[in-house]
């Protein structure tokens, strides 16, 4: 399969067909219809990845009536714009006149003589009136043109001032759902925080208005205006904070408010917002990107690739033994990638499914995709993984060092194992934490294998005894089950490959030489998986072409 094939096969499942995907999916259009604001928390690899982008139109899509807000515009196309941004003013009044530049004299005013002739030795001619600056501080805030309530408001035909009235204004039929990418407002380079001097939007006052977490600035130093002081998030939070006042205001009920999707990284937003927010403020509902996928949502990712596989259709093709195989490499695949679904396709076509090529190719997969490292990844002191990763696991989740799998916490596999293994000693763990992943997904796969295996083998065996059947189970069988004491036919199909191994060697039971070969075959396989061990090419191919014959024989 070539390089431009595996990425058309990778692209054949969309994000939002895995059923992992469509559970949050669920979640987030049921909190939005009950009334609720979500705020969806994803990983910093997810947007660079464009899955954040999928997950967030997915959700606001699913809502009849949705106000997209689109991205600021970026810096250069800004400054393109005639008069664009917040300085345009300031520059074009510092051009009016020396009066501007020279707002720290006083005034000179001509006034009728009132009486009273006083000399304070002051000379005044040959000078102009002086007219002093009008104080920035005191004056009404100008709105940023690209900022998160100008683009708002452009979208629902109302000045910025007006967004958030006209959300919640009496006589609107259905109320829409609000829509914001958090990383776009961001990475935009915009004001989307308020400025120092005032507020936006009819609400602009009082404790409200105030966003969550803000710092006022000391005495005398003057709290700088524009976009640059504002801190990551502000403007989110702060029309969290404008339109639950807005909503409180108005009186309306759960079923007839506007509520905000926003989609967002950790860094996108104050710190402390996502808890604020979880524990009451605004009647928002938090969404973490926390134990979303799974084994299956992985196994779906990469089957598509593994459909492009090499063709096996020449006549000694043997369908079964290509189902175990594939099954086996599949699990592997899974068990070692987790939910990181681009990892795995990558390892997917790189890897053959051969046990002595699996470390080459995973390092060879980690060395193309950005991946955390051993530096983003806190010792972890417990197993299992709550609803939402703890504040001491947060950063390490954004990204992606740590990852909640099938309800355990989990470090990435680029944590521990480097993109360039060595051969050298000091990689016996890198290694030894490999083959417990490998024989973990051999385990998963073989196990149901071996054990039907057993009992097909164990039915064929009643017709082969060369000793009474009562005498061989209690002779063989290390634990005879008692409640089938009375029906030894019934207790010798409980016997283990190991007992009905013994029995064989012992002549005892004289199985056929294609049983015999199969009972040892899965003795072998299932003392190596119980050990924790790997069931390498050799052995595997084997077993899985005796399974295979065995299914073929009449019981």
């Amino acid at each position: 399969m070539t390089q431009a094939e595996g990425r058309t096969a990778a692209r054949a499942v969309s994000a939002n067909d895995l059923p992992g995907v469509r559970g949050q999916l669920r979640g987030v259009a049921a909190d939005l219809a009950a009334g609720l604001n979500c705020l969806w928390l994803v990983t910093d690899a997810m947007v660079e990845s464009g899955l954040a982008d999928d997950l967030y139109r997915g959700a606001l899509f699913g809502s009849p009536v949705r106000v997209d807000v689109p991205a600021p515009a970026s810096a250069r196309a800004r400054e393109a714009e005639p008069g664009a941004g917040p300085e345009s003013l300031a520059e074009d009044r510092a051009g009016e006149g020396d009066w501007w530049a020279d707002s720290d004299e006083l005034p000179y005013l001509d006034v009728p003589d009132d009486g009273f002739d006083l000399d304070l030795g002051w000379s005044l001619e040959g000078r102009r009136p002086r007219v002093p600056a009008p104080r920035q501080e005191r004056s009404a805030p100008r709105h940023d043109p690209h900022g998160l309530l100008a683009r708002l408001g452009k979208e629902l035909s109302v000045g910025p001032e007006e967004a958030v009235a006209a959300l919640v204004a009496p006589g609107r039929d259905r109320r829409p759902v609000v829509g914001i990418r958090a990383w776009a407002e961001n990475d935009g380079g915009t004001g989307t925080g308020a400025r120092a001097g005032g507020g936006h939007g009819t609400s602009g006052t009082g404790a409200d208005a105030r966003p969550l977490g803000t710092r006022t600035s000391p005495p005398g130093t003057g709290a700088r205006t524009g976009t640059d002081s504002a801190p990551p998030g502000t403007g989110v939070e702060r029309l969290f904070r404008l339109l639950a006042a807005a909503v409180r205001a108005a009186g309306l009920p759960p079923g007839e408010r506007p509520r905000l999707l926003v989609v967002a990284r950790l860094r996108d937003l104050p710190e402390s917002l996502p808890d604020e927010l979880r524990n009451g403020v605004g009647d928002t509902a938090v969404h973490w990107w926390w134990g979303a996928l799974g084994r299956l949502d992985t196994a779906t990712a990469i089957a598509p690739i593994l459909d492009h596989g090499p063709d096996t259709s020449g006549r000694d093709r043997d369908p079964l033994r290509e189902r175990i195989r594939r099954a086996v490499r599949t699990e592997t695949v899974v068990e070692i990638c987790g939910p990181d679904l681009d990892l795995a396709r990558l390892l997917a076509r790189e890897w053959d499914g051969s046990q002595h090529t699996l470390g080459a190719a995973l390092g060879s997969s980690l060395a193309r995709t950005p991946v955390p490292g051993p530096a983003d990844c806190p010792p972890l002191r417990r197993i299992g993984a709550l609803l939402r990763p703890g504040a001491e696991l947060r950063q390490a989740w954004a990204s992606g060092a740590v990852v909640s799998w099938e309800g355990r916490l989990r470090a990435h596999v680029a944590v521990w194992h480097p993109a360039a293994p060595t051969a050298g000693p000091g990689d016996a763990d890198v290694w030894a934490r490999l083959d417990a992943l490998v024989s973990q997904a051999q385990q998963r796969v073989l196990s149901p294998w071996i054990e039907e295996a057993r009992q097909r083998l164990a039915v064929r065996a009643l017709g082969h005894l060369n000793r009474p059947v009562a005498a061989l189970v209690a002779d063989y069988a290390d634990r005879p089950p008692a409640h089938l004491a009375a029906v030894p036919e019934r207790a010798f199909l409980e016997l283990q490959v190991g007992e009905l191994l013994r029995a064989h060697v012992s002549g005892a039971l004289a199985l056929p030489p294609g049983d015999a070969r199969l009972l040892r075959l899965l003795v072998t396989a299932r003392n190596v998986l119980a050990h924790r061990s790997v069931l390498y090419d050799r052995t595997l191919d084997e077993l899985c072409a005796e399974l295979s014959q065995a299914d073929l024989r009449a019981p």
